[in-house]
């Protein structure tokens, strides 16, 4: 009987190749989770199956990189990750949620692609806030930071 398997986060992709993670429940359990203080020049946004198999601070020592709140699985670094499992954006901006850095910082925009990870407002309510609809090319990542500012992250898609 194996005592602590091996999980494999496989992210099937029908365009290019498939993305493999592999981890055992010791590794994350003694991975030492780098936090960030701000978000940096990118973000990262882990693929579904690492979120399910609890991937969450071994990704920070995989990857090189930092998480921006313990509960929020959204990831940051200065460089871009190439080989990230999951997708990869430019960061533009990080504004707090209040009318008038939703005026600066969102401008004539009229659609963006919402998430919210670890933030306190649906996507829902957040599209009637902003009065944005739902495509084009620039994200939207509402999340909470590590010092509890909730903000949202403004980028365009890396991969």
């Amino acid at each position: 009987m194996v005592q602590d398997p091996r999980i494999f986060c496989i992210n099937l992709r029908s365009t290019a190749t498939s993305r493999l993670f592999d981890f055992t429940r010791s590794d994350e359990q003694s991975a030492v989770c780098r936090l960030a203080e701000a978000p940096q020049q990118f973000l990262y946004e882990p693929n579904a199956s690492l979120l399910k198999a609890g991937a969450f601070s071994i990704l920070t020592q995989a990857f090189d990189l930092y998480k921006l709140h313990p509960n929020s699985h959204l990831y940051t670094s200065e460089t871009l990750v190439e080989d990230f499992p999951g997708r990869a954006f430019a960061i533009d901006a990080v504004f707090p949620v209040h009318p008038k850095d939703l005026k600066i910082h969102l401008g004539n925009l009229t659609k963006a692609n919402i998430t919210t990870r670890n933030f306190p407002e649906t996507v829902a309510q957040l599209r009637k806030k902003t009065k944005l609809k739902e495509g084009g090319d620039t994200y939207l990542f509402a999340t909470t930071l590590m010092d509890d500012r909730k903000v949202l992250v403004k980028c365009r898609k890396c991969y």
